[in-house]
C-alpha cells in the first residue's frame, strides 16, 4: 500500500514538473492548448459563474498545489507575499476585499494581522469550502460577483488574476461597480509591456495593459512586480490605483 501511495505521489510530482516546464519554456504552445480548451468550455457554459465553477470542480489548470491555478502556488507568489504586507501597512489598510479569493491557498500566508480580510468569489462551493477551512475572527468569505453585486466596504480591493479573464465590457462594469462601492484603492494585475489589448469572452484569458485602450488608466500610484516565473511575462505586476484618479 505504501509503495502504491508513493507511486501516486511520484506521478503527481512528474505531472507538476511537466506543467511548470511547459509554462516556463513553451508558454505560447501551452496557452494555445489552454485557449482551445477554454473556447470549448465557453460554448458549453453560457454564463461566467458556471464556467468558473467548472474550472474549480475539474481543476481546469491542472495545478496540484492550488485549484486557483499556477499563479497561486507558493513559489509563484513568494516575492509578492513579502511585499503585500508592506503596501498594506503603508496604505494603513484596515479592511481588505480580495476578489476573487480563489481557494485562499497563497493568501493565507500573507500577514493579515490587524486587517479585516474579506475573501469574495463567484463560485459558491469554493466560498463554502473556505468558510469551513479558514474562517475565523478577522477572516471571512462571501459569494460575490464583481460585476453585478454590491461590494462590501473596504480600503483596498485586490483583484489579482481577475480582469485578465474578463471581457472588455465586464472589466468596465467591474470598474464602475468598484467606484460605486466607495472603495479607496484598486490593486490589480497589469502587464505594462502589452502593446495592444484583445477582447475575449469572460472565462478565457489574455494579458492586459490597463493603461491602453479601451481602459486608458493613468500611470499607477505604486507597482509590485511579481517576478513571474514565466519567461514571457516578466512584466506581470500588481498595480495600485486610487479610485478617485480614475475617470469613470
Amino acid at each position: 500500500m505504501d509503495f502504491f501511495k508513493e507511486g501516486i505521489r511520484l506521478v503527481d510530482r512528474l505531472k507538476k514538473n511537466l506543467e511548470q516546464t511547459l509554462r516556463k519554456y513553451a508558454g505560447p504552445l501551452y496557452r494555445l492548448l489552454q485557449r482551445y480548451s477554454g473556447q470549448r468550455l465557453i460554448k458549453r457554459f453560457t454564463n461566467s459563474e458556471d464556467r468558473f465553477r467548472h474550472f474549480y470542480e475539474t481543476n481546469h489548470w491542472n495545478e496540484i498545489e492550488s485549484v486557483s491555478g499556477p499563479g497561486s502556488t507558493l513559489e509563484e507568489t513568494k516575492w509578492l507575499r513579502e511585499r503585500l504586507r508592506k503596501m498594506f501597512y503603508k496604505l494603513e489598510v484596515k479592511t481588505l476585499l480580495d476578489l476573487p479569493c480563489g481557494d485562499f491557498h497563497w493568501m493565507q500566508h500573507v500577514d493579515l494581522s490587524e486587517i479585516n480580510y474579506i475573501g469574495g468569489d463567484l463560485v459558491s462551493e469554493l466560498v463554502e469550502r473556505n468558510l469551513a477551512k479558514y474562517a475565523r475572527e478577522g477572516i471571512e468569505f462571501k459569494k460575490i460577483n464583481l460585476v453585478k453585486d454590491s461590494l462590501p466596504a473596504a480600503d483596498v480591493i485586490l483583484c489579482r488574476d481577475c480582469l485578465v479573464h474578463m471581457s472588455f465590457a465586464d472589466v468596465q462594469a467591474a470598474f464602475i461597480n468598484i467606484n460605486r462601492s466607495g472603495i479607496k484603492w484598486l490593486l490589480t494585475t497589469n502587464f505594462p509591456e502589452v502593446k495592444r489589448n484583445n477582447d475575449i469572452v469572460t472565462g478565457q484569458w489574455r494579458p492586459i495593459n490597463l493603461m491602453l485602450p479601451p481602459f486608458n488608466l493613468p500611470y499607477p500610484a505604486e507597482v509590485i512586480n511579481e517576478n513571474c516565473l514565466e519567461i514571457e511575462f516578466k512584466d506581470k505586476n500588481l498595480s495600485l490605483w486610487s479610485m478617485k484618479e480614475l475617470k469613470l
